[in-house]
This record gives structure tokens, C-alpha cells and sequence, in this order.
């Protein structure tokens, strides 16, 4: 017998959860409706309309804006078919969304003789079904890019020094500007924070699929848009910043500061109110930006970590989620046809594993074949010979042309390989010619050394022990080398010159010895 659900038993009684706590809902019905479609486009032509008009609209008004919506994404054939009154009653629409708490109606008063006779009604969102739709429209942008944001790291290390600036020549009213501003910023930035968490907590939750390997990436290519480093350059400073004026910002300075926000006629209850609003400000601004486990950097670990696992799961779809990957049987082929011992054996291994043997011409007589204008693709099939359909194509004179010869691409596709691995070798003996010193006092590196030394610290970060301290150490995967870096002082970051551009990091003491 099937289960009897909740919403089955609805007459055994009320629910007793209903007398303390809030109970259903009935605005956002209309997302659910048989109708939703009609609803939700009334309910985006008004929310639309508010951005130039806050005096709502009227039936007339509302019927031409939803079929101007309509045409503007539909044809108009379509279009007029959907908002004929027998499809599309919208007064019953209008009633249902104003009975549902989604619409305001009021009537304009009459100011003539004519206003009598003609339809007066009016509608406006309600501000919870404005900001619901809002919210939902606006649902599915959460890994875009915000540009008001894009340098917000930058922004807030600007204004915070302002701020203190500010602070010590007791200009209160510069002060409380900036750090406005500064709440802004970091609330901006918890936002964005937050829809990437969420979307990552639904990405990588279950098994992988298609759409949310899509939803990591572009989670990943938003904060590396907007953040990127920036956020490694700019918190030691900031975090220098707030621990300098967190011994001077004493409860008079706050109530200075919210009193050149509000006024001098400002009640002493709201400056009490305020003051402690922005208290728990610079509290939350603190735990975002000072220390090594901020909230701002653990961010930036969680979306650095991120990049293994993308990997893995694009590697799980390639090789059983509809597409089946023949990488090893490739690679034994490659191996086979390189350890050959001349091309005639290469060739026949190739032929042999892709079945790309040269063509044959069947020599048969075609019933068209007086026809000279007649294309092959719309002749008749010509008749095959058993002889044929039992033994196959067999050539009775002359020798197959040769596939082909791509010897010199592989010779040189051989010497490429070792360049790079003796290039790779050289930049990892430089690179230990200075390990026990710090990064700061490098000068320009290569761009092997480059590629060698951000490998070596992906693989710290990611297989690091914590010694002593903040030291960190781990050997490569190959079990050649161990490497220790050693943590800076705080505020220690220095740049790398490479010919492939800039790297910010921070002053580590770096050591690489044989594991």
C-alpha cells in the first residue's frame, strides 16, 4: 500500500505548528499555477513599469504592455493568438493575483462625466511580490560578474585608510562617510560569496553531471574576473589597517561618527541602535579580512581546492557519462607504432587498429551509366555481385597507393617532448641553486622556472603537512623533491617578473632538497 502523504491527511486537523509559528504563504501561488506562464508575465510587466512609473497601471495600460512583451520575444501571429480573451482573461488574472496578496488595485477618482463610464482600476506589486519576483528573476545570475565589485578588495583598503585617517583628526564626518562605503563594500562582497557557496554546495554535492560542471566554472571564472589575486595583495594591508584603529575606536568615537551620519536632532535611541549596527560592522569587517583564516581568504582556498575536483569529475564524464574515453588504448597504439621497427610495420599496426585501409572501386555495371548528367546521389543502387558481398573488395592488379608518411611530424613531435623535459630539468636546477632563500630577493625568472615553481606550490598547498609554526611541506608526485615554505611576516608580498607577466605572491622562504 502507498504511503499516505502529508498533504493527504490535511482533514485529520490543523496543523498545531500554525498557532506559535507563520504559517503558508499564498503570494507565491502564482509561480505555481496551472497559469503561472500568464501570471508571471503580468506580474514582469509591473515590476518592469516600476522603474519608470511609481503610480502602478491601469487594465488598458497593462493589456498593451503585455502584448508588446509578448511580441517582442514571440512573432506577432503568436503573439495575438495568446492574448485573445478566450486564452488570456486577464481582468480574471487580475482579480486572482490581487486575491492572492501579489497586486494592490485602487480606483483613480472620477473627475468628469467621462471617468464614469470608462474602467478606473489601477494595479501595483505589493513590495513582498516585488521583491519576490526580483528575487527570482534575478535567481539564476548568481556566478555572473558584478562590476561595482570588481574591485572591491582594492576599494575597501582605500576607504579603510581613509577611514583611520579620518578617525585620528576627529573629522567625524569623514569618517562616517567612509565607512559607509566600506559597508557597502564588504556587503557586496558577502553576497557574491554567499550565491558561490551555494552554488558550489549544489555542484559538487551528487554525483557529477554536465550542468554543474558548467555551474563550477563559471562559479571559478566570476571570482577570478572580479577578485582574483587581489584579495592576497590587499588583506595584510587591510587587515594592518582595522588592528591600528581597534584600540581608538571606543564607543564615543562611534557615537561621534553615527552623529555626523544622522544629525545633532538624531534621538538617542537610534544613535544607541545605530552605534550598535556598526560595532557588529567592524566586527564582521575584522573576521572577513584579518588573519590567515579570514573569511575573504578561506574563500579564495575553497575556490582554489575547487580546481582538482572540476578536473576529476570532467575526467569521470569523459570516460562513462556518454562519452567513453579510449585515452589508454590510444596510448598503447602510439606506443606501438613508435617502437616499430620501420614505417612499413607502423603503417600496418595503424591500418590494423583504425581500419583505414585505402578505397577500392567495385567495377560493376550501373543501369545509368549512359547518363553522364545524373548525380550519384540520385542514381539507383547498382547490383553487387555475390562474389563480392561474400569475399570483399579484392584487388586483382596493381599495388595499393601508400597512405601518407607522417615520420618527420613524429621525429619532430619526439624532439619537442625532450626540449621541454630538459628544459623542465634546467629550470628545476635553478630554481634549487636558490632554495633557503626568500622569493622577495629573486630576480626575473623564466617562464620554465615559472611554470615549475607555481606547480611546486599547487602541490604544497594541496599535500602540505603544517610543521612548526605556519611552515608547510610536501614532495612532488614524482617523489623527487620536498619542499618547505616557510610563512612570511605579515604584509610580506612581493612580485615576481616573468616574460609571461607579473606574479603577486607572498615573501615565502622557500627550500626544495631531494626527498
Amino acid at each position: 500500500m502507498a504511503r499516505m502523504t502529508e498533504e493527504a491527511t490535511a482533514e485529520l486537523g490543523p496543523d498545531p505548528w500554525a498557532a506559535y509559528l507563520a504559517g503558508p504563504e499564498s503570494i507565491p501561488t502564482y509561480l505555481t499555477s496551472r497559469h503561472a506562464a500568464q501570471y508571471r508575465t503580468v506580474v514582469d510587466v509591473l515590476l518592469a513599469t516600476q522603474d519608470s512609473s511609481l503610480t502602478g497601471m491601469s487594465f488598458d495600460e497593462a493589456r498593451s504592455a503585455v502584448v508588446a512583451h509578448l511580441t517582442a520575444v514571440l512573432d506577432s501571429e503568436t503573439a495575438r493568438r495568446l492574448t485573445d480573451e478566450e486564452v488570456f482573461p486577464l481582468e480574471a488574472r487580475l482579480e486572482q493575483l490581487a486575491d492572492w496578496g501579489v497586486l494592490t488595485r485602487w480606483q483613480e477618482p472620477a473627475r468628469s462625466g467621462e471617468d464614469f463610464l470608462r474602467r478606473r482600476d489601477r494595479y501595483q506589486l505589493t513590495p513582498r511580490a516585488a521583491a519576490l519576483h526580483h528575487f527570482w528573476r534575478t535567481l539564476g545570475d548568481d556566478v555572473e560578474p558584478e562590476a561595482d565589485i570588481a574591485l572591491a578588495p582594492r576599494a575597501i583598503r582605500e576607504r579603510a585608510e581613509a577611514f583611520e585617517v579620518a578617525v585620528l583628526a576627529a573629522d567625524y564626518t569623514s569618517a562616517a562617510n567612509e565607512f559607509a562605503q566600506i559597508k557597502v563594500q564588504r556587503e557586496s562582497m558577502a553576497r557574491a560569496a554567499r550565491s558561490w557557496q551555494r552554488t558550489l554546495a549544489h555542484a559538487l554535492a551528487g554525483r557529477p553531471e554536465e550542468h554543474k560542471q558548467d555551474l563550477l566554472w563559471q562559479t571559478l571564472s566570476a571570482y577570478i574576473a572580479m577578485w582574483g589575486e587581489q584579495v592576497d595583495v590587499h588583506s595584510p594591508a587591510i587587515s594592518a589597517s582595522l588592528d591600528r584603529l581597534d584600540a581608538r575606536l571606543d564607543t564615543g568615537v562611534w557615537r561621534a561618527c553615527v552623529r555626523a551620519s544622522m544629525g545633532e536632532g538624531a534621538p538617542e535611541s537610534a544613535v544607541d541602535a545605530s552605534v550598535e549596527r556598526w560595532r557588529e560592522a567592524w566586527v564582521v569587517l575584522r573576521r572577513w579580512f584579518d588573519g590567515p583564516d579570514s573569511q575573504a581568504r578561506s574563500l579564495r582556498r575553497q575556490l582554489r581546492d575547487l580546481v582538482s575536483p572540476w578536473a576529476r569529475n570532467m575526467g569521470i564524464l569523459m570516460g562513462s557519462a556518454g562519452t567513453v574515453s579510449r585515452r589508454g588504448d590510444l596510448l598503447a597504439l602510439a606506443t606501438a607504432i613508435e617502437r616499430a621497427e620501420d614505417e612499413d610495420v607502423a603503417w600496418q599496426l595503424w591500418d590494423v587498429a583504425t581500419g583505414l585501409f585505402a578505397s577500392r572501386h567495385l567495377l560493376v555495371a550501373a543501369p545509368s551509366a549512359e547518363d553522364q548528367r545524373l548525380s550519384w546521389a540520385e542514381a539507383p543502387p547498382a547490383p553487387i555481385a555475390t562474389r563480392f558481398r561474400e569475399q570483399g573488395a579484392r584487388a586483382v592488379a596493381g599495388r595499393v597507393s601508400r597512405a601518407p608518411s607522417f615520420a618527420e611530424g613524429r621525429r619532430l613531435s619526439r624532439l619537442a617532448r625532450q626540449q621541454r623535459e630538459a628544459g623542465r630539468e634546467e629550470a628545476i636546477a635553478r630554481l634549487r641553486a636558490r632554495s633557503g632563500t626568500r622569493v622577495g630577493t629573486w630576480p626575473q625568472i623564466d617562464r620554465e622556472e615559472l611554470t615549475v615553481l607555481l606547480d611546486l606550490f599547487a602541490t604544497v598547498t594541496r599535500l602540505s603537512r603544517h610543521g612548526d609554526g605556519h611552515d608547510r611541506t610536501a614532495v612532488t608526485e614524482d617523489g623527487r623533491w620536498r619542499v618547505r615554505l616557510t610563512e612570511p611576516e605579515p604584509g610580506a608580498v612581493v612580485v615576481l617578473d616573468s616574460p609571461d607577466g607579473a606574479l603577486a605572491l607572498r615573501d615565502w622562504h622557500f627550500e626544495m632538497t631531494p626527498a
